[in-house]
């Protein structure tokens, strides 16, 4: 069976067809490696790009990322002295229903509600939609992005990370997961890219561009296929009518058990399938839980078979996952 992809508006890392929506991995959606603080002379003030956003300047350093409707800037706050991200969406139109616009605005309400809510949400400092322009700008923090935290499969295991250290970060993703949860809303992207630590050490969710709210009496929903193959579980590769899939809170749980894994071992579970296409076949085709790699931690090993399940309703709930012994077990390894 043939899926048509589309492209998110941020990155585009592959051309635009139809219906779908493919998020790309590994690029990373925010500049997320700029200094906490950057020193701008007045020569350079008058030399730079400044975007205002509700009127407040703000001087750009350089462009980081770019989509087909979208372009992200690390910039610079004179009134603060902090290095900031921001994101600017053009061609929106409230009234129109094409996904970007969407996106747009979904991101900013559900953000904006959350940040009294959840401490591991982006802080968002300033927002404005110019109705005029039909641009939408958001104004966050900026910090390093996760998926430069992870080891590589090659380097030798005293350079990997840690069970320690994997427990540290994925405890904090795990909670950040729940409190999304908590508030009725499905991130349904979780990967590295979309965590970032900001230059105080904090961690953060962010890009919750393909986040929908989901009643916490349905255990899944019928939606428009969207997210990131390697870190998609098989009810979300079982294409439906075209460009559907079923999805719902479990599939957040599958794709932080992958993280785990990732964080752990230094690879993904179906990483040897090159092709997007092959390895959503591949997934959706799993008759069991994926093989995990021989390691001494049982608690580790139990926590990674729970949240790869094939079966969604055997999956655990984030806040169960905070209850597991894995998170009780003392270990360096």
């Amino acid at each position: 069976m043939r899926v048509a992809f589309a492209v998110r508006p941020f990155p585009a890392n592959y051309k635009p067809s139809c219906d779908a929506t493919l998020s790309a991995a590994p690029t990373s959606n925010y500049p997320l490696r700029t200094a906490s603080s950057i020193p701008i002379t007045h020569t350079q003030q008058r030399q730079s790009t400044i975007i205002y956003v509700n009127g407040l300047p703000y001087i750009v350093i350089r462009l980081i990322g770019e989509g087909l409707h979208s372009r992200v800037y690390a910039a610079y706050d004179p009134r603060t002295n902090q290095s900031v991200a921001i994101k600017v969406v053009q061609n929106i139109d409230p009234i129109d229903s094409h996904d970007h616009s969407k996106m747009f605005f979904k991101e900013i309400r559900y953000l904006t509600k959350l940040q009294a809510r959840n401490p591991y949400v982006i802080r968002v400092y300033n927002h404005e939609y110019d109705s005029k322009a039909q641009t939408g700008k958001i104004v966050m923090e900026t910090g390093h992005d996760f998926r430069f935290m992870l080891p590589l499969q090659a380097l030798p295991k005293e350079k990997k990370m840690t069970i320690a250290q994997a427990k540290f970060y994925w405890s904090q993703m795990v909670d950040a997961v729940a409190i999304l949860h908590r508030n009725g809303i499905v991130h349904s992207d979780i990967k590295p890219e979309n965590f970032i630590l900001t230059p105080g050490g904090q961690l953060r969710i962010i890009d919750l561009g393909l986040s929908f709210r989901m009643p916490k009496t349905e255990t899944s929903v019928l939606r428009p296929f969207a997210g990131t193959p390697e870190y998609m579980p098989p009810e979300v590769c079982q294409i439906q009518n075209g460009h559907y899939s079923r999805q719902g809170r479990a599939s957040d749980i599958w794709a932080l058990g992958v993280l785990l894994f990732e964080m752990v071992f230094g690879y993904r579970p179906f990483e040897h399938v090159q092709d997007n296409f092959d390895k959503m076949s591949h997934i959706a085709q799993l008759a069991e839980t994926p093989v995990i790699p021989p390691t001494n931690n049982s608690h580790l090993r139990d926590i990674l078979q729970q949240c790869l399940q094939i079966n969604l309703e055997r999956r655990p709930t984030a806040q169960q996952i905070l209850q597991h012994s894995f998170f009780n077990f003392e270990t360096n390894l």
